[in-house]
């Protein structure tokens, strides 16, 4: 009993109560400004946007509402981020569907700051007043090449597209990345490796947690640039051809059943952070994708010399990626990505038919 302790206990254990009590309230303070801090709609908690789909790794939740990893999230009756899209297009409409991965749907950035939704800008206000365009993000975190061709064919071709846009990341290639995630930012062993995935995977959902973790990056960020472009180069002989080749296969499905839908199609390659900002960089990725592209007779867009170019415009040099990510736009880095896309549309010539 607490009467037969000695005095001294006694009076410690109600100033440990309290110590304890003093904390938490600090932290639950710290967590509501760090969830202030992020983007969107201000929530309490994180909410699992996905479901179980027998073909896909997950998809959205249909009508799906709330704040995953950082990001608010706001999902149609299909799955898809953004406005319910029409089951029929007008006869003054361009449909375009913007396939990809955590990039394509916007990790980090609102929803109105997202790549498709800016490119969806742009072609409004380049067509007639009588036209209108209308573009769907099929983006989906943590999708790669083989998730892009059967989300094309399940939702995409549905909505019966003029223009389908592929947006890779290098993550898609994964005998290339997966060393540099490992050693250079997810750690190859020490505390990652000895804390259960699932404390990892609840301590994510915690917005102070995130502002932690991006803020430990942001310390290194500098060092981080040389230590990534060194490890891409060292494991381009590892398996990156046979990456490639499966990659390939799979965009040329989808380009086939693209076109057999009478859409065209184009393709860019996000670029990670230190391609962007040091003089210079591995561009082996880049170079293969283009090659598969002209080999399959589909329009490449070039981004990373796009994001050099605007931060060597710029002084003091802009920051185009969400803080604390490497792969990531923010909303400035996607409005680059939706003008360089819009541009490739119009050299094209796609928007020259009075029917698209």
């Amino acid at each position: 009993m607490l009467g037969s302790r000695p005095p001294m206990l006694r009076k410690l254990f109600p100033k440990l109560g309290l110590a304890a009590a003093s904390l938490l309230v600090m932290f639950v303070l710290a967590e509501i400004v760090a969830r202030a801090l992020e983007p969107g709609p201000f929530s309490l908690w994180d909410r699992r946007p996905y479901e179980h789909h027998p073909e896909l790794p997950h998809v959205h939740a249909a009508g799906f509402s709330g704040r995953w990893d950082g990001t608010w999230y706001e999902i149609d009756s299909r799955g898809l981020r953004g406005p319910e899209i029409a089951d029929e297009p007008a006869s003054n409409e361009v449909r375009v569907v913007a396939v990809g991965d955590s990039c394509t749907f916007g990790k980090g950035v609102r929803e109105q700051d997202t790549w498709p939704r800016q490119l969806e800008a742009l072609l409004d206000e380049h067509l007639a007043p009588d036209r209108d365009a209308v573009v769907a993000n099929l983006g989906t975190n943590g999708f790669s090449g083989k998730d892009y061709l059967r989300m094309v064919e399940l939702r995409g071709l549905a909505l019966q597209p003029d223009l389908v846009l592929v947006g890779y990341n290098l993550n898609d290639f994964p005998n290339v990345i997966r060393k540099v995630d490992r050693q250079l930012y997810k750690g190859s062993g020490g505390v990652r490796r000895a804390v259960p995935k699932g404390v990892r995977d609840a301590l994510g959902r915690l917005a102070i947690v995130r502002l932690a973790r991006s803020t430990y990056y942001e310390m290194g960020r500098e060092a981080a640039y040389a230590r990534a472009e060194q490890l891409a180069a060292e494991v381009q002989d590892q398996g990156y051809a046979e990456a490639l080749a499966q990659q390939e296969e799979y965009l040329r499905e989808l380009v086939e059943v693209s076109r057999a839908a009478g859409a065209e199609v184009a393709v860019f390659l996000f670029p990670y952070e230190s391609q962007v900002y040091r003089d210079e960089y591995d561009t082996t990725p880049i170079d293969r994708l283009r090659e598969a592209c002209e080999r399959l007779d589909v329009v490449f867009v070039d981004l990373a010399e796009e994001f050099r170019r605007h931060v060597r415009s710029k002084e003091p040099e802009p920051r185009l990626f969400i803080r604390g990510d490497r792969y990531h736009p923010n909303p400035e880095g996607y409005g680059i990505v939706a003008r360089r896309v819009f541009d490739a549309v119009l050299e094209a010539g796609w928007l020259d038919d009075p029917s698209r």
